[in-house]
């Protein structure tokens, strides 16, 4: 049994290492922050979704308030 908790140790280690970017000499890990959306950006995407939403409510309103107005799958 030692050496099935031997190669699993060795593959943790391998792992862990691979993780951390440990075992690459002179291969800096280059750290970038995450880039922050704009204002533009969210206004544009709120109104999107705003949109998105008038249009699903009219048209759920609109099939139940108006049977066969709509066209049917396939």
């Amino acid at each position: 049994m030692s050496s099935s908790d031997d190669s699993e140790r060795r593959v943790a280690e391998a792992l862990r290492a691979r993780a951390t970017g440990a075992g690459r000499a002179g291969v800096p890990r280059a750290v970038r922050p995450a880039p922050v959306a704009g204002p533009d950006v969210r206004i544009a995407l709120l109104i999107a979704l705003l949109g998105g939403v008038v249009l699903g409510v009219a048209l759920a309103l609109l099939s139940l308030l108006a049977p066969g107005v709509l066209p049917g799958p396939g």
